[in-house]
Protein backbone atom coordinates (compact mmCIF):
# COMPACT_ATOMS: atom_id res chain seq x y z
CA UNK A 1 0.00 0.00 0.00
CA UNK A 2 1.55 3.35 -0.90
CA UNK A 3 2.48 5.71 1.94
CA UNK A 4 0.10 8.38 1.32
CA UNK A 5 -2.82 6.29 0.93
CA UNK A 6 -1.62 4.11 4.86
CA UNK A 7 -1.31 7.12 6.32
CA UNK A 8 -4.65 8.53 4.98
CA UNK A 9 -6.34 5.80 6.55
CA UNK A 10 -4.53 5.59 9.54
CA UNK A 11 -5.38 9.83 10.14
CA UNK A 12 -9.18 8.51 10.08
CA UNK A 13 -8.77 6.93 13.59
CA UNK A 14 -5.41 8.72 15.11
CA UNK A 15 -7.29 8.12 18.71
CA UNK A 16 -6.95 4.38 18.12
CA UNK A 17 -3.28 4.42 16.91
CA UNK A 18 -0.98 3.07 19.90
CA UNK A 19 2.88 4.10 20.53
CA UNK A 20 5.74 1.71 21.46
CA UNK A 21 5.15 2.49 24.99
CA UNK A 22 1.90 2.43 25.21
CA UNK A 23 1.76 -0.87 23.86
CA UNK A 24 4.33 -2.45 26.02
CA UNK A 25 2.26 -1.00 28.82
CA UNK A 26 -0.97 -2.48 27.76
CA UNK A 27 1.00 -5.49 27.34
CA UNK A 28 1.99 -5.45 30.80
CA UNK A 29 -1.53 -4.67 32.28
CA UNK A 30 -2.65 -7.61 30.27
CA UNK A 31 0.19 -9.91 32.01
CA UNK A 32 -2.34 -10.82 35.45
CA UNK A 33 -5.82 -11.18 33.69
CA UNK A 34 -3.89 -13.09 30.79
CA UNK A 35 -2.29 -15.36 33.45
CA UNK A 36 -5.60 -16.06 34.84
CA UNK A 37 -7.06 -16.51 31.44
CA UNK A 38 -4.49 -18.97 30.83
CA UNK A 39 -5.50 -21.29 33.32
CA UNK A 40 -9.05 -20.89 33.07
CA UNK A 41 -8.12 -21.93 29.19
CA UNK A 42 -6.31 -24.78 30.71
CA UNK A 43 -9.17 -25.87 32.60
CA UNK A 44 -11.42 -25.83 29.39
CA UNK A 45 -9.11 -27.67 27.28
CA UNK A 46 -8.47 -30.44 29.73
CA UNK A 47 -11.30 -32.82 29.50
CA UNK A 48 -10.44 -33.11 25.34
CA UNK A 49 -6.80 -34.04 25.83
CA UNK A 50 -8.09 -36.50 28.95
CA UNK A 51 -10.90 -38.53 27.28
CA UNK A 52 -9.15 -38.41 23.61
CA UNK A 53 -6.25 -40.47 25.94
CA UNK A 54 -8.95 -42.65 27.57
CA UNK A 55 -10.13 -43.19 23.87
CA UNK A 56 -6.98 -44.01 23.15
CA UNK A 57 -5.86 -46.10 25.99
CA UNK A 58 -9.57 -48.52 25.40
CA UNK A 59 -8.43 -48.69 21.31
CA UNK A 60 -4.61 -49.44 21.68
CA UNK A 61 -4.26 -51.10 25.55
CA UNK A 62 -2.19 -48.70 26.41
CA UNK A 63 -2.45 -48.14 29.93
CA UNK A 64 -0.32 -45.18 30.38
CA UNK A 65 -2.18 -43.31 27.96
CA UNK A 66 -5.50 -44.22 30.56
CA UNK A 67 -2.84 -42.86 33.18
CA UNK A 68 -1.71 -39.65 31.73
CA UNK A 69 -5.51 -38.65 31.04
CA UNK A 70 -6.20 -39.42 34.95
CA UNK A 71 -3.53 -36.57 35.49
CA UNK A 72 -4.82 -34.47 32.95
CA UNK A 73 -8.07 -34.89 34.45
CA UNK A 74 -6.93 -34.39 37.95
CA UNK A 75 -4.98 -30.52 37.38
CA UNK A 76 -8.29 -29.59 35.12
CA UNK A 77 -10.17 -30.29 38.05
CA UNK A 78 -8.08 -27.83 39.93
CA UNK A 79 -7.86 -25.61 37.36
CA UNK A 80 -12.00 -25.61 36.67
CA UNK A 81 -12.43 -25.14 40.44
CA UNK A 82 -10.19 -21.88 40.29
CA UNK A 83 -12.00 -20.73 36.95
CA UNK A 84 -15.66 -20.98 38.84
CA UNK A 85 -14.03 -18.42 41.22
CA UNK A 86 -12.14 -16.00 38.55
CA UNK A 87 -15.61 -16.31 36.56
CA UNK A 88 -17.93 -15.49 38.80
CA UNK A 89 -15.50 -12.56 40.53
CA UNK A 90 -15.29 -11.22 37.14
CA UNK A 91 -18.91 -10.94 36.47
CA UNK A 92 -19.39 -9.62 39.86
CA UNK A 93 -17.15 -7.06 39.18
CA UNK A 94 -18.56 -6.27 35.53
CA UNK A 95 -21.92 -5.99 37.49
CA UNK A 96 -20.66 -3.41 39.95
CA UNK A 97 -17.95 -1.14 38.04
CA UNK A 98 -19.84 -1.49 34.41
CA UNK A 99 -23.77 -1.79 34.69
CA UNK A 100 -24.48 -0.54 30.98
CA UNK A 101 -21.59 -3.54 29.63
CA UNK A 102 -23.96 -6.36 31.89
CA UNK A 103 -27.07 -5.09 30.54
CA UNK A 104 -26.08 -5.97 27.41
CA UNK A 105 -24.03 -9.40 28.33
CA UNK A 106 -27.23 -10.43 30.32
CA UNK A 107 -30.37 -9.50 27.71
CA UNK A 108 -32.27 -12.02 26.40
CA UNK A 109 -30.71 -13.39 22.90
CA UNK A 110 -27.68 -12.04 23.57
CA UNK A 111 -24.78 -14.08 22.08
CA UNK A 112 -23.20 -14.38 26.70
CA UNK A 113 -26.20 -16.65 27.20
CA UNK A 114 -25.27 -19.31 24.74
CA UNK A 115 -21.56 -18.77 26.65
CA UNK A 116 -23.01 -19.18 29.71
CA UNK A 117 -25.33 -22.12 29.10
CA UNK A 118 -22.85 -23.58 27.35
CA UNK A 119 -19.87 -23.28 30.51
CA UNK A 120 -22.74 -24.47 32.78
CA UNK A 121 -22.78 -27.89 31.22
CA UNK A 122 -19.14 -27.84 31.12
CA UNK A 123 -19.26 -26.99 34.99
CA UNK A 124 -21.28 -30.27 35.62
CA UNK A 125 -20.04 -32.57 32.95
CA UNK A 126 -16.43 -32.11 33.97
CA UNK A 127 -17.20 -32.34 37.66
CA UNK A 128 -18.63 -35.12 36.73
CA UNK A 129 -15.88 -36.57 34.19
CA UNK A 130 -12.93 -35.28 36.87
CA UNK A 131 -14.39 -36.99 40.12
CA UNK A 132 -15.75 -40.31 38.75
CA UNK A 133 -12.47 -41.66 37.11
CA UNK A 134 -11.95 -44.59 39.47
CA UNK A 135 -15.44 -45.08 40.26
CA UNK A 136 -16.21 -45.57 36.59
CA UNK A 137 -13.20 -47.81 35.89
CA UNK A 138 -15.64 -50.15 34.92
CA UNK A 139 -17.92 -48.19 32.92
CA UNK A 140 -15.63 -46.46 30.37
CA UNK A 141 -17.94 -45.82 27.71
CA UNK A 142 -20.44 -44.04 30.29
CA UNK A 143 -17.04 -42.26 31.03
CA UNK A 144 -15.86 -41.15 28.07
CA UNK A 145 -19.41 -39.86 27.14
CA UNK A 146 -19.21 -37.67 30.23
CA UNK A 147 -15.64 -36.43 29.50
CA UNK A 148 -16.58 -36.13 25.16
CA UNK A 149 -19.63 -34.06 26.45
CA UNK A 150 -17.36 -31.61 28.73
CA UNK A 151 -15.20 -31.40 26.14
CA UNK A 152 -17.38 -30.82 23.57
CA UNK A 153 -19.18 -27.62 26.02
CA UNK A 154 -15.64 -26.37 26.12
CA UNK A 155 -14.72 -26.07 23.13
CA UNK A 156 -18.29 -24.23 22.16
CA UNK A 157 -18.55 -21.81 25.29
CA UNK A 158 -14.92 -20.85 23.74
CA UNK A 159 -16.07 -20.76 20.22
CA UNK A 160 -19.01 -18.28 21.27
CA UNK A 161 -17.56 -16.32 23.71
CA UNK A 162 -14.89 -14.98 21.38
CA UNK A 163 -17.75 -13.18 18.89
CA UNK A 164 -19.54 -12.08 22.16
CA UNK A 165 -16.56 -10.12 23.47
CA UNK A 166 -15.87 -8.76 20.22
CA UNK A 167 -19.05 -7.53 19.43
CA UNK A 168 -20.42 -6.54 22.72
CA UNK A 169 -20.29 -2.73 21.88
CA UNK A 170 -21.86 -3.34 18.81
CA UNK A 171 -25.56 -2.01 18.47
CA UNK A 172 -27.76 -5.34 17.77
CA UNK A 173 -28.65 -4.13 14.23
CA UNK A 174 -25.29 -4.03 13.69
CA UNK A 175 -24.40 -7.28 14.87
CA UNK A 176 -24.65 -9.67 12.02
CA UNK A 177 -22.51 -7.60 9.42
CA UNK A 178 -19.02 -9.08 10.82
CA UNK A 179 -20.37 -12.88 10.57
CA UNK A 180 -20.23 -13.22 7.01
CA UNK A 181 -17.71 -16.12 5.32
CA UNK A 182 -14.99 -13.69 5.46
CA UNK A 183 -15.15 -12.55 8.80
CA UNK A 184 -12.27 -12.60 11.20
CA UNK A 185 -14.27 -14.01 14.02
CA UNK A 186 -14.13 -17.12 12.99
CA UNK A 187 -10.18 -17.83 13.07
CA UNK A 188 -10.10 -15.98 15.96
CA UNK A 189 -12.77 -18.35 17.83
CA UNK A 190 -10.70 -21.17 16.32
CA UNK A 191 -7.32 -20.18 17.28
CA UNK A 192 -8.98 -19.83 20.94
CA UNK A 193 -10.54 -23.20 21.27
CA UNK A 194 -6.93 -24.55 19.82
CA UNK A 195 -5.53 -22.37 22.56
CA UNK A 196 -6.94 -24.09 24.87
CA UNK A 197 -5.66 -27.26 24.05
CA UNK A 198 -2.50 -25.88 23.97
CA UNK A 199 -2.75 -24.39 27.24
CA UNK A 200 -3.97 -27.51 28.75
CA UNK A 201 -1.21 -29.93 27.35
CA UNK A 202 1.28 -27.97 27.94
CA UNK A 203 0.68 -26.88 31.81
CA UNK A 204 0.00 -30.67 31.98
CA UNK A 205 3.82 -31.03 31.59
CA UNK A 206 4.54 -28.98 34.15
CA UNK A 207 1.62 -30.73 35.68
CA UNK A 208 3.18 -33.75 35.54
CA UNK A 209 6.74 -32.74 36.94
CA UNK A 210 5.83 -31.04 40.03
CA UNK A 211 3.91 -34.58 40.88
CA UNK A 212 6.27 -36.71 40.02
CA UNK A 213 8.14 -37.23 43.23
CA UNK A 214 3.96 -37.63 44.75
CA UNK A 215 2.56 -39.29 42.47
CA UNK A 216 5.81 -41.83 41.72
CA UNK A 217 4.21 -44.62 38.64
CA UNK A 218 7.90 -44.66 37.46
CA UNK A 219 10.73 -43.47 34.91
CA UNK A 220 9.20 -45.26 31.90
CA UNK A 221 5.69 -43.81 32.77
CA UNK A 222 7.32 -40.33 32.84
CA UNK A 223 8.86 -40.68 29.95
CA UNK A 224 6.14 -41.25 28.05
CA UNK A 225 4.19 -39.02 29.64
CA UNK A 226 6.18 -35.96 29.26
CA UNK A 227 6.95 -36.88 25.51
CA UNK A 228 2.70 -37.44 24.53
CA UNK A 229 1.73 -33.93 26.74
CA UNK A 230 4.91 -32.25 24.92
CA UNK A 231 3.73 -33.58 21.54
CA UNK A 232 -0.15 -32.46 22.32
CA UNK A 233 1.23 -29.19 23.39
CA UNK A 234 3.31 -28.93 19.97
CA UNK A 235 0.68 -29.71 17.60
CA UNK A 236 -2.20 -27.64 19.24
CA UNK A 237 0.71 -24.76 18.63
CA UNK A 238 1.13 -25.06 15.09
CA UNK A 239 -2.55 -25.28 14.40
CA UNK A 240 -3.02 -22.24 16.61
CA UNK A 241 -0.54 -20.62 14.73
CA UNK A 242 -1.76 -21.74 11.27
CA UNK A 243 -5.13 -19.99 12.42
CA UNK A 244 -2.94 -16.70 13.18
CA UNK A 245 -2.16 -16.62 9.71
CA UNK A 246 -6.10 -17.19 8.94
CA UNK A 247 -6.83 -14.18 10.70
CA UNK A 248 -4.02 -11.73 9.41
CA UNK A 249 -5.23 -12.78 5.30
CA UNK A 250 -8.78 -11.95 6.60
CA UNK A 251 -8.30 -9.49 8.53
CA UNK A 252 -10.41 -6.07 7.24
CA UNK A 253 -7.72 -3.41 5.09
CA UNK A 254 -8.38 -0.78 8.28
CA UNK A 255 -7.89 -3.11 10.68
CA UNK A 256 -4.44 -4.66 8.83
CA UNK A 257 -3.62 -1.33 7.96
CA UNK A 258 -3.49 0.25 11.88
CA UNK A 259 -1.46 -3.20 12.85
CA UNK A 260 1.06 -2.88 10.46
CA UNK A 261 1.43 1.02 10.77
CA UNK A 262 1.42 0.97 14.21
CA UNK A 263 3.65 -0.92 17.15
CA UNK A 264 0.65 -3.12 17.71
CA UNK A 265 2.11 -5.23 14.42
CA UNK A 266 5.70 -5.56 16.32
CA UNK A 267 3.35 -7.19 19.60
CA UNK A 268 1.76 -9.45 17.20
CA UNK A 269 5.23 -10.70 15.80
CA UNK A 270 6.39 -10.87 19.13
CA UNK A 271 3.50 -12.94 20.46
CA UNK A 272 3.76 -15.59 17.18
CA UNK A 273 7.59 -15.91 18.03
CA UNK A 274 6.63 -16.82 21.08
CA UNK A 275 4.53 -19.10 19.73
CA UNK A 276 6.83 -20.60 17.99
CA UNK A 277 9.63 -20.81 21.05
CA UNK A 278 6.74 -22.66 22.65
CA UNK A 279 6.71 -25.22 19.73
CA UNK A 280 10.54 -25.59 19.49
CA UNK A 281 10.82 -26.24 23.71
CA UNK A 282 8.48 -28.68 23.17
CA UNK A 283 9.62 -30.30 20.10
CA UNK A 284 12.76 -30.94 22.41
CA UNK A 285 10.91 -32.85 25.11
CA UNK A 286 8.71 -34.90 23.18
CA UNK A 287 11.19 -36.33 21.08
CA UNK A 288 13.97 -36.55 24.06
CA UNK A 289 14.36 -39.96 25.42
CA UNK A 290 14.77 -38.75 28.89
CA UNK A 291 12.55 -35.66 28.80
CA UNK A 292 13.06 -35.47 32.75
CA UNK A 293 16.23 -33.67 32.23
CA UNK A 294 14.74 -31.02 30.49
CA UNK A 295 11.97 -30.26 33.09
CA UNK A 296 13.48 -26.79 33.39
CA UNK A 297 12.44 -26.40 29.24
CA UNK A 298 8.49 -27.50 30.17
CA UNK A 299 8.49 -24.62 33.15
CA UNK A 300 10.12 -21.77 30.49
CA UNK A 301 7.65 -23.13 27.90
CA UNK A 302 4.49 -22.08 30.34
CA UNK A 303 6.21 -18.99 30.89
CA UNK A 304 6.73 -18.02 27.20
CA UNK A 305 2.76 -19.64 26.33
CA UNK A 306 1.61 -16.84 29.32
CA UNK A 307 3.70 -14.23 27.71
CA UNK A 308 2.38 -15.22 24.09
CA UNK A 309 -1.08 -14.96 25.63
CA UNK A 310 -0.91 -11.59 27.52
CA UNK A 311 0.15 -10.27 23.59
CA UNK A 312 -2.89 -11.84 22.13
CA UNK A 313 -5.00 -10.80 24.68
CA UNK A 314 -3.38 -6.66 23.81
CA UNK A 315 -4.44 -7.37 20.36
CA UNK A 316 -7.90 -8.72 21.06
CA UNK A 317 -8.67 -5.46 23.28
CA UNK A 318 -7.38 -3.34 20.15
CA UNK A 319 -9.37 -5.24 17.84
CA UNK A 320 -12.61 -4.77 20.04
CA UNK A 321 -11.61 -0.60 20.27
CA UNK A 322 -11.81 -0.99 16.11
CA UNK A 323 -14.76 -2.12 15.63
Amino acid sequence: MPRGQRTAQTDKHPEKIMSIQESLTLVAIMLAPAFFSLLGMAALGSPAVAVSNEFLAKAKGRVFHDKYGQQTAAMGLILLLLFLVIQAAALGLLLVRFPQMASRVFEPGSLFMISFASMGAFFVLGLAYCLTWRKMRDAKGAHMLLGAGAALAALVGVAVTVPAKLLIGLPAEAMQAPLGPQSMLWPMAAMYMVLCVAAAAGLSCVHLVLRRNRDDYGRDYYRFALNLASRWALGAMLVFLTCQGWLFAVLPDMFRTMTLGTPLGLVWAAGCGLGLACAALWLITARSDTPLRFKGLTMLAACLLWLMHAMNATLFVNFMSML
